[in-house]
């Protein structure tokens, strides 16, 4: 049985203008992005700081227009709507931010922020807003004297938790999470990581988790998709991505992930210079200023996108080449 395509994106890009009088450049933050996300998945979305990952994530949920391309969530066509149109599938879009504390209004209390996305979509009973409210904050694991309290009387954990149960008060079918751990400590990461993954198996969620931490995206992701320079390199089911993976900067951000107890024999590989701007890419593959294996034809062609099999693709000249096996 074929599974069912909430969203799909369709050769997105997103150019931004910059320079002043007379320089008419464009800082080209999304350049061609394509994939699909499965209802009742967790896709991941990962690569370096700057690499357009946010940029995909606000502008699926239209929080950002974009250049070129399509957006689709499930049958409708999104790309162009107005906020007007957008306003009946707010409910089933939402987002859980990387602050925990800048994306709550330090003025309000507890119940309010729960609370607001109940009120915008129709629910007006007091006493059925609280008794929903109290109903969510049990659910994140928040206690319900906390209910009048506000933000800054909470930890980050505590703040991530308001700001998740806000996510889920609607009961949407798409949850983007944009770097919700990353701002937090490692054991309360390990929290909050459970808890997301409680609430997809409660609530038949679907996530886009957005990531540069390759462990986070090993425990919740089924399928992954690794970006560079506003373009997608790799993409495939998550055990594919991590045994056997195919391009040179997978390769490399993988050999960074430290291993408790098997990093002594582990051979990292080290990425020479800094990340061109997106105002001026390089040509051919985007990757190989960087790349330790690049040849001449990698500074002249555009890679094609190979199907390795099994839902496993690569944008490489040399994918699958074993004299570019980097570990």
């Amino acid at each position: 049985m074929e599974q069912e395509k909430l969203v799909q994106v369709k050769n997105l890009k997103k150019y931004y203008p910059v320079g002043g009088m007379g320089k008419k450049k464009v800082a080209k933050a999304l350049d061609g992005v394509s994939f699909d996300i499965y209802a009742g998945e967790t896709l991941g979305l990962v690569g370096e700081s700057g690499c357009g990952k946010t940029t995909v994530g606000r502008a699926i949920l239209r929080l950002i227009s974009v250049t070129e391309g399509e957006i689709w969530f499930e049958d409708q066509n999104i790309t162009n709507y107005s906020e007007k149109q957008m306003r009946p599938l707010r409910s089933q879009m939402q987002i859980i931010f990387q602050d925990p504390y800048g994306c709550l209004d330090p003025r309000k209390t507890v119940y309010d922020l729960i609370a607001a996305p109940l009120k915008l979509h129709g629910l007006k009973d007091r006493e059925a807003l609280r008794s929903r409210v109290l109903e969510l904050m049990e659910e994140v694991g928040l206690r319900a004297d906390y209910i009048d309290r506000y933000p800054h009387e909470f930890s980050g954990g505590q703040r991530q938790r308001i700001g998740i149960a806000r996510a889920i008060a609607i009961n949407p079918r798409l949850i983007v999470c944009d770097e919700p751990v990353s701002a937090l400590d490692v054991s309360v990461q390990a929290q909050v990581i459970n808890l997301i993954r409680k609430l997809q198996k409660e609530h038949g969620l679907t996530y886009l988790f957005i990531s540069h931490d390759l462990r986070v995206i090993k425990h919740l992701c089924d399928r992954i998709v690794v970006m560079y320079l506003g373009t997608i390199v790799e993409s495939g089911k998550k055990e594919d991505i991590y045994r056997t993976p195919a391009h040179p900067y997978t390769k490399a951000l993988l050999s960074a992930v430290p291993e408790i107890g098997s990093d002594m024999g582990k051979t990292r590989t080290i990425l020479q210079g800094d990340i061109p701007s997106p105002i001026d890419p390089p040509e051919g593959c985007r990757f190989h200023t960087r790349c330790p294996v690049a040849t001449e034809k990698c500074a002249k062609e555009i890679p094609p996108r190979v199907d390795l099999g099994g839902g496993h693709f690569c944008c490489c000249h040399y994918c699958g080449n074993d004299s570019q096996n980097i570990r």
